[in-house]
């Protein structure tokens, strides 16, 4: 070994009963400054150690980070909806379920008629798919309004007696009053249903829904009606209850509608049915399930388009344009206005379905 350094010796003497740090610290320096002996094997081991034991909590530290990062990047997002009724809404569901890595969704709540039978339909699918992380909320009953409100869909017997999982005991439009005033400017409320808890939401705060990022609806029929009739009809969404639409259309929210102009034309063909069934998954098990006993034939996917119009808004056109909802639930495009909604006018409808089947197709969600 080298010349002993005797004076750097003198002023950095070991401490008595030094702890394996001391020891650490002292024969680092040691090293730096005199050359008199090796370090001993054990000290060598011991600071190899540290520094695994410290390349392994950096990892942990930037996993953290990312992981932060992704969710933070996560679009918030509440789903409002009638599932149901028309066989779509479970078809949007399924889509927002697959789409978990770009969506964070807070809640589902639901609208019109029995809606604690839509709450209980919904809960039995995000179970069998092992979403029960997601909270489901029941907006308020309407089925005394008239008898179509008070219809047992032919859906809800698909859970019928359905308890592994409850709803929240806190209505609807609270829960959506109470995350928008928690993440101004950061929730995309998607409506797919009658809009009975968004007048319910203005009614008790009246700016609530202005604090939404954005409101995605498919509601409306602005240029084309049903089947792309070029007359426009009173869509259902509006005409259940013209007196809520006029309240949302009215209500200063940052509204994008997903009228029949970008959803009448998406059409679910056989042929992706049937892959559909062939995929024997939990989640396109229960889309068939419900399927069927919805009791048609072709099913038009309203709903999913409004869900399109975030996650793939290349395959759609919008138009800002002033509208106004008349007393039978037609939306009236009021020529010459300022703007207050902006309305889809096109959708490329293969590409959507395209996108929308390999969704289905590719996820494999379970419990």
């Amino acid at each position: 070994m080298g010349k002993i350094n005797r004076a750097w010796h003198e002023s950095h003497r070991m401490p008595k009963n030094p702890t394996l740090v001391q020891r650490m610290d002292w024969h680092i320096e040691h090293i730096k400054n005199c050359n008199c002996r090796e370090m001993p094997d054990s000290i060598k081991k011991a600071i190899a150690d540290k520094k695994n034991k410290m390349k392994i909590i950096f990892s942990i530290f930037i996993a953290f980070i990312l992981c932060v990062n992704i969710h933070a990047q996560k679009q918030k997002v509440i789903f409002d909806c009638d599932f149901g009724d028309d066989i779509d809404d479970a078809f949007a569901l399924g889509m927002l379920l697959c789409n978990q890595d770009r969506l964070d969704i807070l809640g589902i709540t639901t609208c019109y008629g029995r809606t604690e039978d839509r709450a209980r339909t919904v809960l039995k699918m995000l179970y069998q798919t092992g979403q029960d992380k997601i909270p489901v909320f029941i907006g308020r009953n309407t089925s005394t309004s008239n008898e179509r409100a008070n219809w047992y869909a032919d859906q809800f017997y698909w859970a019928k007696g359905f308890d592994k999982l409850k709803p929240q005991a806190q209505p609807a439009a609270d829960f959506i009053i109470q995350s928008l005033n928690k993440y101004p400017g950061e929730v995309i409320v998607i409506t797919v249903g009658p809009v009975m808890n968004m007048a319910d939401v203005i009614a008790k705060d009246a700016g609530a829904l202005k604090k939404a990022k954005k409101v995605y609806s498919m509601f409306g029929s602005f240029y084309i009606g049903y089947n792309a009739s070029p007359t426009i009809n009173a869509e259902w969404n509006v005409k259940a209850d013209p007196v809520a639409a006029k309240k949302f259309v009215d209500s200063g929210a940052d509204i994008v509608y997903a009228g029949l102009d970008v959803t009448t034309m998406i059409k679910l063909n056989k042929a992706n049915r049937d892959l559909l069934l062939q995929r024997q998954s939990p989640l396109t098990n229960a889309l068939m399930g419900l399927y069927t006993l919805w009791n048609a034939e072709t099913p038009t996917l309203f709903d999913p388009a409004a869900i399109g119009m975030i996650l793939y808004p290349d395959l759609f056109k919008t138009k800002k344009v002033a509208i106004h909802v008349d007393d039978i639930g037609n939306t009236i495009l009021e020529e010459g206005k300022n703007p207050n909604a902006e309305i889809g006018v096109y959708v490329n409808a293969n590409d959507f379905l395209n996108r929308l089947m390999k969704t289905y197709l590719q996820q494999n969600l379970e419990r």
